[in-house]
């Protein structure tokens, strides 16, 4: 059938799903780019540890979190590029006013004559939308582009510290949980992820429940939706899997009614898409669909190749007004994956109107 035929879910449906790939090595040659963030977890230097060691010089787009904290991995990442002779070039992302990042970043990459890898270990979810957003939005599109997502070996906090927690606001109501930031600031809706639905439809939040309730809370209070889904994800490794049943505890998920709920993998980007896409086929004629991205991180990648296609989908996201003490995130440096995005090309007829 002819692509042009077709709506943008159907043609995002029809392509191939890669799968997310186990490397030991990420090689990179002299026209690539290796796009990453300075943030404090042991995994967000990972990348450029390993490539900087066992390839020729590259580039280097780093971008600067503000506002900045002291132990993001800033003078880290400069000292293993000046000594591989990698080029740098700087990129800020301030968090409390992220919106328009796209554009600087695709100004930033219109030199780029090779591959383009996105290491997302050390983004925020949001951010991991909006670059993907933004390098989709391209004549090219995904081609060439891949996502570099590195696990953590520890994923505070432990199992008897959230359940202790838990213990504490069941017993004493006025007690409230934080497990790695604190607070709402807003709710952020930047203008390049808004939804080109038209306005008087009612309202469905897709939310991404964490062990931080108040996410939840503070979309539900400001956005008012009429209709809420809910996306569990379920940990790929066995010892992690106590947190999907704390995450539901933590949010009073059980108590939310006439709420649809979907399980998926945290770490098979591929589940999320396809239940995102199941949820936009069913609801998106009567209903606008707000998504936020407050899930894993490679739960945020299936989110950004959603909206990618379909500009109808809002995007919505509850900034932390603060952040814990960076020994309260991840320790550590586990597996590393990589995921080709190419296929997220192949329909350029369609995207492109040519």
């Amino acid at each position: 059938m002819n692509s042009s035929l077709r709506t943008p879910e159907e043609v995002l449906s029809a392509l191939s799903k890669p799968d997310l790939l186990p490397v030991n090595n990420l090689t990179l040659e002299p026209d690539d780019w290796l796009i990453l963030c300075a943030g404090f977890e042991e995994r967000a230097i990972a990348s450029i540890e390993q490539s900087a060691a066992n390839t020729a010089p590259f580039n280097v787009l780093l971008v600067h979190y503000e506002p900045a904290i002291a132990a993001n991995k800033v003078a880290t990442i400069e000292e293993i590029c000046n000594g591989a002779g990698i080029k740098i070039t700087h990129l800020t992302y301030d968090r409390q006013d992220p919106a328009g990042f796209g554009e600087p970043l695709l100004e930033t990459l219109r030199s780029c004559r090779g591959r383009l890898f996105v290491d997302i270990s050390g983004m925020s979810r949001l951010l991991i939308v909006q670059t993907l957003v933004a390098l989709g939005t391209r004549r090219e599109g995904f081609a060439g582009c891949f996502v570099v997502y590195i696990e953590a070996e520890n994923y505070p906090p432990s199992q008897k510290e959230a359940e202790a927690e838990l213990n504490k606001s069941e017993s004493d109501p006025s007690f409230q949980i934080f497990f790695l930031s604190s607070g709402v600031s807003e709710v952020t809706l930047v203008p390049e992820l808004a939804s080109r639905t038209l306005v008087g439809l009612q309202n469905r939040l897709v939310a991404f429940p964490s062990l931080d309730a108040h996410q939840l809370i503070a979309l539900r209070a400001e956005l008012q939706p009429s209709r809420l889904t809910v996306i569990e994800g379920i940990p790929p490794d066995q010892h992690n899997q106590w947190r999907e049943k704390v995450i539901a505890l933590v949010n009073h998920l059980d108590e939310i009614s006439q709420s649809d709920r979907y399980r998926v993998s945290t770490l098979r980007y591929g589940e999320t898409l396809d239940g995102l896409l199941e949820i936009y086929r069913k609801h998106s004629v009567h209903e606008r669909l707000l998504i936020s991205p407050t899930g894993s991180k490679m739960q945020a990648v299936a989110v950004g190749i959603l909206r990618a296609y379909l500009d109808d989908v809002q995007i919505v996201y509850p900034t932390p007004r603060d952040f814990l003490k960076p020994e309260r995130y991840t320790s550590g440096v586990s597996k590393m994956h990589l995921l080709s995005l190419e296929s997220f090309s192949n329909d350029r007829t369609h995207r492109f109107g040519i």
